[in-house]
């Protein structure tokens, strides 16, 4: 029957049963549910709202003693839920949440229907949970989807639904508290909900999609790549069962390109960035203006292709990921959670388009924005060490311009703050240390103040300690502590009184070189300066501490320039018989035996690698010479 037919059909009962009527509750109730299902079909709220007041008509004429009072406060908490879904009023929810209770009440343990009013009311409290964050509820949620289950077995047609819900409560829980038991319960659920809704299920791409999102949780927390790669599938299976027209093929696109990026961060296959902008676009397409998450499309797909901008360079990505951050930022006002993730990503878009083009307007707007992202992160916000540390990199980059030294002041302290956020433990205090040092060293080229160039070298140390041998950022640590030390060495009237890019020695302590290959030859002049100048420290009476670490570095610069110099390169000999001096000499300061047995090593494939009667071929010998003499 037609609902709006079946809709006239009870009202016309109800008309049968006037006030005072024996079966005037059974009317009112069957009008009410008439209504509901036409508001399921046709979303009018009028319809939903009529539904409620026949609901309570009819609840006022069942008493406790009666059988159908239960049902009827299911019905109508479930139907203010719906309200509340609709229009968001808490009232709607609370009331809910009270009829709840009260038909739990009614179903005592061992009455049918039990499960049915344990599964709901857990629903409108984690509804609530969701509104409020009282964790409370969600505590109480769980419990109640936990015995709700316990009566729900195999073959329970609900039994699917309930594991679904109680793996979202343990999800919410996780996201909470951080405690992985609860992701790995998610997941285990996830996966037997799964298996109860096989191929043809109509909510078989919600569990698909939901387990997904439980394993893309896990990869995040753990780093296991089988996680990763089995929930771009699930989400691929979701995907295809959600057509065009369905209301969350948008939520699959969103979530198989979020997942493909974080494979494209792991692996670098270009493949899968390409089809995370692809997918982004088109999840564009499916929220157009007014769409509640449009504003979340338009940051993803921007970040995307800033991502392929920075793999291939092409300004027209970059371009488009400012524009479309621009966009985002209008649909989140200074209220919105989100506001200064916004401001954050176009800040830095904008540094790299100035980092391309030198437009110091682009800089300026950079760090405007990076300044409205600080006053919405204070004290004790998750990110404020992140910008922090970005606006005292743009405060930087113009100092570098303009030559303002307010702007490096400020950058210094800013440096600092963000160093105070992250302590040992902290990915990214290596980042901070090497770009305090390097604010410091700047500070230094401009007063020449010794402390600073201090601070600097041992800041650069203790960023090189957080970078041991293979990470990728070694080599850069290398070269700015080495550039720090080696200004240590240069005479006063060497160090550059202005700030200006013009100036050779300050071009070579902020440049690094592009490659490996320019690096390892950078070093290994820096390695040969340092050896020289220990050599010449090394003839007076008063050799101190600070020179025996200088010779350490030395050894540390030799050993990775030999690194980049392999078997049949031209310069292999010379960086052996470097290092070879390097660790004699030390073992001459400290006598320890593996230091002399390497040089004794070093020394001796550098002379299978030179000619005979050549210069070198007679330095190295001679050393060899020594090292043997020493040890024997």
């Amino acid at each position: 029957m037609d609902v709006t037919d079946d809709v006239s059909r009870k009202r016309e009962e109800l008309g049968c049963c006037p006030p005072g009527h024996d079966n005037r509750d059974i009317a009112l109730f069957n009008m009410a549910h008439a209504l509901y299902w036409r508001f399921e079909e046709e979303h009018e709220i009028d319809d939903l709202n009529e539904a409620i007041t026949f609901y309570r008509d009819a609840l006022e004429l069942r008493s406790i003693e009666n059988d159908d009072r239960s049902l009827t406060l299911h019905q109508l908490a479930y139907c203010l839920s719906n309200s509340y879904d609709e229009l968001g009023v808490v009232d709607d929810l609370e009331e809910a949440i009270t009829l709840g209770r009260a038909a739990l009440d009614l179903h005592p343990p061992g009455r049918p229907g039990r499960d049915l009013s344990l599964s709901n009311l857990a629903w409108y409290l984690s509804r609530r949970f969701m509104k409020k964050a009282a964790i409370c509820d969600l505590e109480e949620a769980i419990e109640l989807h936990r015995s709700a289950l316990e009566l729900r077995p195999t073959t329970h047609p609900e039994r699917s639904l309930t594991l679904h819900n109680l793996a979202l409560c343990l999800s919410d829980r996780y996201d909470r508290h951080g405690l992985v038991n609860d992701l790995e319960e998610a997941i285990t659920l996830g996966r037997a909900a799964l298996e109860l809704r096989p191929s043809g299920h109509p909510s078989r791409d919600l569990s698909l999609s939901n387990l997904a999102h439980y394993l893309n949780r896990r990869f995040t927390k753990k780093a296991a790549i089988r996680d990763l790669e089995e929930a771009i599938e699930l989400h691929r299976s979701a995907l295809e069962l959600r057509p065009a027209t369905h209301p969350e093929r948008s939520s699959s696109l969103h979530d198989l390109a979020l997942c493909l990026s974080d494979r494209y961060e792991r692996h670098g296959l270009v493949d899968d960035l390409e089809e995370a902008i692809t997918l982004g676009r088109a999840t564009l397409d499916l929220r157009p203006s007014g769409h509640p998450y449009r504003d979340v499309s338009l940051s993803n797909l921007a970040h995307y292709l800033n991502r392929r901008f920075t793999k291939k360079a092409a300004i027209r990505d970059l371009e488009e990921a400012i524009e479309l951050h621009r966009s985002a930022l209008e649909l989140r006002p200074a209220t919105h959670p989100e506001r200064s993730s916004s401001l954050h990503d176009l800040a830095l878009c904008l540094s790299d388009r100035y980092d391309r083009h030198g437009l110091v307007d682009d800089l300026e707007e950079a760090i405007t924005l990076g300044r409205a992202v600080l006053e919405l992160r204070p004290s004790g916000h998750p990110s404020r060490d992140l910008s922090l540390s970005n606006l005292a990199h743009y405060l930087s980059r113009r100092f570098t311009k303009k030559a303002a030294i307010r702007d490096l002041e400020e950058a210094i302290e800013l440096h600092r703050s963000a160093l105070e956020l992250r302590p040992t433990t902290h990915p990214e205090r290596s980042s901070s240390l090497d770009n305090l040092a390097l604010c410091l060293s700047d500070r230094y080229d401009r007063y020449g103040l010794v402390d600073d160039l201090e601070e600097a070298i041992t800041l650069g140390r203790a960023a090189l300690d957080l970078h041991p041998p293979g990470h990728p950022d070694r080599d850069a640590s290398l070269f700015d502590l080495t550039c720090a030390i080696w200004k240590k060495f240069q005479k006063p009237a060497d160090i550059p009184r202005s700030h200006s890019a013009d100036s050779p020695n300050q071009a070579a302590s902020l440049v690094r070189p592009a490659s490996k290959a320019d690096l390892a030859s950078s070093l290994f002049k820096h390695s040969l300066h340092l050896w020289a100048r220990f050599q010449m420290q090394a003839t007076m009476a008063d050799l101190n501490e600070a020179i025996l670490v200088d010779l350490d570095m030395t050894v540390t610069l030799c050993r990775y320039v030999l690194q980049f110099r392999p078997t049949g390169h031209p310069n292999r000999a010379s960086s052996l018989h470097a290092l070879a001096q390097c660790l004699a000499e030390r073992f001459r300061q400290h006598p320890a035996i593996g230091d002399l047995d390497d040089a004794i090593a070093l020394e001796q494939e550098a002379l299978q690698l030179l000619i005979h009667g050549h210069s070198d071929y007679d330095m190295s010998r001679r050393c060899l010479t020594a090292c043997l003499q020493m040890k024997f």
